[in-house]
């Protein structure tokens, strides 16, 4: 198998409803959750917190930013709404980049300034990166 890369945006929050964030962002959610909604089938634990999020599947790569390109191409002209719905009910957002390595062919991990620029200044979102060998 070949490394996958995937990029994850997700707006959470204690009272977000991820129906109303679809339907302003104009966006199907990857994910979505509430609040105290039961964690997968468990039905012992509950969700801490509400959530939105939109993904780019997993792709073959050796580049993380192939996958960012394809995150920014989908949010580009959704970053003032993400911000208005962000301020108005202080929510958060989170780009996490999830790599799967297989073979140990670790992808190059650079982040471009315009890169950068949209995650930290256009979205105002924290940035995670979770790697895992296979």
């Amino acid at each position: 198998m070949n490394t996958e890369i995937n990029v994850e945006f997700c707006i959470y929050g204690d009272e977000l409803n991820p129906d109303e964030i679809t339907r302003l962002l104009e966006l199907q959610p990857s994910l979505s959750y509430r609040k105290d909604d039961f964690i997968r089938d468990n039905g012992l634990m509950k969700r801490l917190e509400g959530c939105w999020e939109i993904n780019t599947g997993y792709a073959p790569s050796v580049d993380i930013n192939d996958a960012l390109s394809k995150m920014k191409e989908i949010l580009d002209e959704k970053t003032e709404k993400i911000l208005q719905i962000k301020r108005t009910n202080t929510f958060d957002c989170k780009m996490t980049i999830v790599i799967k390595i297989y073979n140990n062919n670790v992808p190059g991990m650079y982040f471009s300034p315009s890169t950068l620029s949209f995650i930290v200044n256009d979205l105002e979102a924290e940035m995670d990166i979770c790697t895992y060998v296979m």
